[in-house]
């Protein structure tokens, strides 16, 4: 919809005439409606000698059937206008008919004309070049109230019939696979001999391919249309803008194209009707899920700007151990490392002390080992752990969609409750589908903690690092970098809920982090800050019986107890001064085990 709304700057010192142009589709808009209303506009304003305001009133692609001409566009704006004295009493509203105010009805129409007339404007029909007065006889008051009934009548005709059109035309599709031209996408087409869907040959399929091969591998919006524009790949149907449209990819056509079910082939009516399989299929229906949960994802923890390399692998899922407040990259000074802050630092109201990224990164990805970075680097195919994955994601968007499905339903009901008996089938299924995907999902975060905790009983680091880029051996591009450390990023989130890090640079131990699993379960590594590679301790509580990683030297295993001890001693105090006795209980409970482990190796 576009609108032009009514300037209320201009004071008018002598009687006008005021042009109001409407038409209810941009397909009109195109056609001959504003040069039909104008040229009768200046042909009275010729005829009468009066001249025409200096600004037309345009409402373009404005129905009058919902009123929504006078409730957001120039028709309202004008009457605030008229109302504010801003046009000098006799100037004259011209309009083609009645049916260009309003076709809401007779009570409705004959408010808006009372509001004009009370105002001293009066309105001129150009159709039947006719004009009624502030003060006009009865016989034209009830000519008014005649056409606005027959308005509102001609609308509720067409609105019917346009459904019953649409109705008709897609249950004929959904029995021979025709859908109408208008349901085609950007990189489909209707074969000529069948009229069925087919592919709009093969750069339009292969682009869009791309972009969920792009969304798999966890790149967000932006840096798909950025990538796309890069390789010079114009958008779909560009030949078909309007004017003033973009000519390159956004966010929001990429968005389009991913949230679109036509992808694994099926179309689904704004009515929650689906025809199944009605289009050749881009991607399987589980990538299709995997694609709705990544992006839900990347929007609750992952937004930002990720820097030319994706410089941060923990965004929305690294917090600050004392606030809570998201962990953020921050721009080294030239010849310094990249820090990882708290925001809640960054703006005066937290002390917590930043991270060397590089520091904190090697000794995640050394020592949570459930993060298959081997595998990630050699396409990730072929481990248990990534089967896992790839299952929940495909779960969590289905639930997703399920979801958005329902709360549709629960939304048209809220407007309609009529609607209740026709949406009742569809949101039992809807709600028996949840249910079972909610029981696929316990099952498989089940196996998924029963293999995390196996990998977890590996206490050797993990070696593997990203590539360097350049131009050598075993060495990548920038842009395979961003990918790889995209991967890695989406794979962490969907095994990670959150990454809690402490550092107190006073005491060789002050460096840790915990890190909270979905599903459940907790690691803390107590980094060594000049040798990441090789923790101080490392601590599990997952219920998994895997053994704690502790000091081999006595002497720094006795350091590091009674840094813990004066440590926990803090955080207990604190929880117990804030009234969070369970939380104090927990942490005295793995303070005691972790005790009991230092002086096993100590005696």
């Amino acid at each position: 919809m576009k609108t032009n709304t009514f300037s209320t700057d201009a004071i008018y010192s002598e009687i006008v005439g005021i042009p109001y142009y409407r038409w209810s589709t941009a397909i009109q808009g195109k056609g001959d409606s504003l040069r039909r209303q104008s040229f009768k506009a200046e042909e009275w304003s010729k005829r009468t000698g009066i001249p025409l305001a200096d600004e037309a009133l345009i409402d373009d692609g404005v129905s009058a059937f919902r009123g929504k001409n006078l409730k957001d566009g120039a028709l309202g704006a004008f009457l605030t206008a008229a109302q504010e004295g801003k046009f000098v009493i006799g100037s004259f509203l011209l309009i083609e008919s009645i049916d260009r105010l309003s076709r809401q009805g007779a009570f409705k129409t004959a408010a808006i004309v009372q509001d004009i007339w009370s105002a001293g404007i009066s309105i001129v029909t150009l159709a039947d070049d006719k004009t009624y007065h502030p003060d006009c006889n009865d016989m034209d008051a009830l000519w008014i109230v005649l056409v606005a009934m027959r308005a509102k009548e001609e609308s509720v005709t067409k609105e019917f019939r346009t459904r019953d059109s649409y109705a008709k035309r897609y249950e004929h599709a959904k029995k021979t696979g025709v859908l109408p031209v208008q349901s085609m996408f950007g990189w489909l087409t209707k074969d000529p001999q069948t009229g069925k869907a087919i592919f709009d040959g093969e750069r339009k399929p292969a682009i869009v391919e791309r972009i969920c091969d792009m969304s798999l591998a966890g790149l967000g919006l932006p840096k798909i249309a950025k990538t796309l524009n890069a390789a010079g790949e114009q958008p779909f149907a560009i030949e078909k803008r309007s004017k003033g449209t973009a000519a390159y990819w956004t966010v929001a056509n990429v968005a389009h194209i991913l949230k679109n079910p036509a992808l694994y082939g099926d179309y689904h009516r704004k009515d929650g009707t689906v025809m199944v399989g009605i289009f050749p299929p881009v991607i399987t229906k589980d990538d299709f899920n995997r694609i709705q949960a990544g992006m839900a994802q990347r929007q609750r923890t992952g937004r930002g700007n990720k820097g030319q390399a994706y410089s941060n692998l923990f965004g929305g899922i690294g917090k600050c151990h004392y606030c809570g407040e998201p962990m953020t990259i921050r721009n080294p000074k030239r010849g310094r490392a990249t820090q990882f802050y708290c925001k809640g630092k960054l703006v005066g109201k937290c002390h917590a002390r930043p991270w060397n990224y590089e520091v904190f990164e090697t000794a995640f990805l050394s020592f949570v080992n459930e993060i298959d970075l081997q595998a990630i680097m050699h396409g990730g195919g072929g481990s248990r752990t990534d089967e896992i994955t790839q299952a929940l994601q495909s779960l969590e968007g289905e639930r997703l969609n399920t979801q958005k499905a329902q709360d549709a339903f629960i939304e048209m009901i809220k407007k309609n409750p009529v609607l209740a008996p026709s949406f009742a089938t569809a949101m039992v299924d809807n709600q028996t589908k949840l249910d079972a995907i909610s029981e696929q999902l316990k099952v498989l975060e089940s196996e998924r903690n029963k293999f995390r905790a196996e990998k977890s009983a590996s206490t050797e680091a993990n070696l593997v690092e990203f590539p360097k880029v350049g131009a050598g051996p075993g060495e990548v591009t920038v842009e395979q970098l961003y990918h790889l450390r995209a991967k890695t990023a989406e794979h962490i989130r969907t095994i990670v809920e959150q990454v809690r890090l402490k550092r107190e640079p006073a005491s060789k131990f002050g460096a840790r982090f915990t890190v909270e699993f979905k599903g459940g379960g907790l690691r803390t590594v107590h980094v060594d800050y000049t040798s990441p590679r090789k923790p101080f301790a490392i601590t599990n509580d997952d219920e998994s019986g895997n053994p704690d990683t502790i000091p081999e030297d006595a002497e720094t295993a006795l350091e590091l107890m009674k840094h813990v001890i004066a440590d926990s001693a803090e955080e207990i105090h604190w929880f117990i001064e804030n009234g969070e006795l369970d939380s104090a209980n927990e942490m005295m409970e793995n303070f005691r085990s972790f005790a009991d482990t230092i002086r096993q190796r100590v005696e």
